[in-house]
This record gives structure tokens, sequence and C-alpha cells, in this order.
């Protein structure tokens, strides 16, 4: 399970806020294919109005991560999250597990990731093939 703690802290009317959530991020590329926009999200889920002033701040602010868990904690450096490359990997790994069952049945390999080569190769054909429909 990928998970990870998103957070912007800022001061609002004398009062230093924490918008915070502990994101599942599978189910949210399940849900959405993207994580959606964290602003607007940590927002809704800490209950502040996106016609407020204190949105308004809340946008101002950087987002900062920590507690990530599962694969999701090799793209976690310093507060940062490379969301791009998490969501690449995400994406990969979800098509490779789809593909197992043929991958073994038709090549009889049980862990793709044992063949790097053939790894790229499957990845490329699916990329292509996603870019000409």
């Amino acid at each position: 399970m990928n998970q990870i703690t998103a957070s912007i802290e800022f001061n609002f009317k004398g009062e230093y806020v924490t918008a915070s959530a502990e994101l599942n991020l599978d189910e949210l590329l399940q849900k959405h294919r993207t994580i959606p926009p964290l602003h607007q999200l940590l927002a809704t889920l800490n209950n502040i109005d996106s016609y407020s002033y204190e949105y308004e701040i809340l946008l101002s602010e950087d987002v900062r991560f920590s507690d990530a868990k599962g694969p999701a904690a090799d793209f976690l450096t310093d507060g940062q999250f490379d969301q791009i490359a998490f969501e690449q990997y995400w994406h990969e790994q979800a098509l490779l597990q789809q593909l197992a069952p043929t991958i073994k049945q038709q090549l009889d390999i049980d862990d793709i990731n044992q063949h790097p080569a053939l790894k790229s190769v499957l990845l490329a054909a699916y990329q292509i093939g996603s870019n000409s429909q």
C-alpha cells in the first residue's frame, strides 16, 4: 500500500494552521488515474472553504510530504515528493500486474523484473499502442 502524509502550514488570523492528511495513493490513482490537485484536496479534507481568505493563504504555501509507506517512500526526499515519477511507476506496475498471467502463460516468467530488457520492451510496446489510439 502506498501512503503519504501531505501537509500545508500557514498563519491565518494570528493562528498557526496545519492542513494535513494521510493520503492513500493507490486509492487516489485508481479513482482519478492521477493524484488530484493537492491544495484543493487538503482544503476539502480539512474543511477549508475554497471561497475563503484562509484558502487563498493555503494556496500560497508549498505542500510538504512525510511518512511515506510502500514504494512511494522511494520518491520522497527531504519533504519533497516526486509525484510525476511516482505516478509513472505506479501505472507501470499496474500494467505489469495485469500482464503477469499472460507473461507466465506465454513465456513461463514468474517475475518480469528479473528480465529488465523484456520488461522495457513490453512497456514501450504498450506506450506505442496507447499513443496510436
